[in-house]
């Protein structure tokens, strides 16, 4: 009845009624069309983890996606491509960046890689937006039982008088770990022989057996064999000793110079991601960090949410580009 009245007194006043529908037709499209967001995502997301199964970052990754589904009312799956120290995850999420539904947790490793190989397309820093960082924590020296090396000090003193000799693993050449421990090594005036694995599973299992003495991994790895007693925790990497190891000592506590360095995992989407979309995401992403039940399950696997903005966030994987480069340099690290 309301929408009859219209039409006559249109007709009386002289309009064409079918181009006034017509062009208030154009006029409802334009504007559902101007915000993008309300009905983004329009399809299920994929989260790309550039590592195996099973380390830190897949377990952020599919904590953190499993949460968010509710949040979004879209399916969220992990896709765990690894390959080329994380670089083929990393190039997989550019080349689906059209979908606008296909996101990358990235890692401080993978960060480094344009240092190693400049040839590469991509930098984690320019060619990604950070969403959210997702979770911290702290890289442990620790020591088999065997070793007989049961603080900084003696491994420095052992070093000293081996020099080249003591070996210790990481998770893989160029990680993260790896910078740590020449970091480290390079403070306290040592050399030790660095031993790659490839993920931090294998290297925790030959040092509880004594075939390697010592190993640079993050708490994820080793805290359960540090609590069972098959390992030995020697300093962490944080500015402050780590509430899960209030008794270790930091790095710096242990004369291997100021070390502030947190084991990282984030979650990235491709540059140029609709603004409107990327925002709504954030908030579930977010929302999702601050459920205490997931705070509790990233602590049981030792690893805390982690509270950055992503404009400071930015500019800490900026800062900390510069501060590697020259240690690569100088203690003549690569991927090989």
């Amino acid at each position: 009845m309301r929408i009859e009245c219209i039409s006559k007194t249109l007709t009386l006043l002289g309009f064409d009624v079918a181009a006034f529908v017509f062009l208030a037709g154009l006029v409802g499209v334009g504007a559902s069309g101007n915000v993008r967001a309300d009905d983004w995502p329009k399809q299920g997301l994929k989260i790309v983890v550039p590592f195996p199964v099973g380390g830190s970052n897949d377990l952020a990754a599919r904590l953190v996606a499993e949460s968010i589904r509710g949040r979004l009312g879209q399916t969220v799956t992990v896709d765990n491509k690894p390959g080329a120290n994380g670089g083929l995850g990393v190039e997989s999420v550019l080349a689906s960046a059209k979908d606008n539904h296909t996101f990358l947790v990235g890692s401080d490793s993978v960060s480094l890689l344009p240092i190693f190989r400049p040839q590469l397309k991509w930098d984690l820093a320019k060619s990604f937006v950070p969403v959210a960082m997702l979770t911290s924590q702290p890289i442990i020296l620790v020591a088999s039982p065997a070793a007989r090396i049961r603080s900084v000090k003696d491994l420095q003193t052992q070093a000293k008088a081996t020099p080249g000799q003591i070996p210790y693993a990481t998770s893989g050449q160029g990680s993260i770990q790896h910078l740590v421990g020449e970091l480290a090594a390079s403070n306290l005036g040592i050399d030790l022989l660095h031993v790659p694995y490839k993920g931090g599973g294998q290297a925790v299992i030959d040092v509880i057996s004594g075939q390697v003495p010592l190993a640079v991994l993050g708490a994820a790895a080793v805290m359960p064999y540090i609590n069972s007693g098959k390992l030995i925790a020697l300093a962490v990497s944080t500015r402050l000793r780590s509430t899960m190891l209030p008794m270790v000592p930091t790095f710096a506590e242990s004369g291997a110079g100021d070390i502030d360095v947190p084991q990282w995992a984030a979650l990235f989407a491709p540059a140029g991601f609709d603004e409107a979309s990327l925002t709504k995401l954030r908030s579930a992403v977010v929302s999702s960090l601050e459920d205490p039940a997931l705070k509790e399950r990233f602590l049981q696997s030792s690893m805390e949410v982690a509270k950055m903005s992503p404009e400071v966030f930015r500019k800490q994987l900026l800062g900390d580009r510069e501060r590697w480069v020259k240690l690569i340099a100088d203690r003549k690290i690569n991927l090989e």
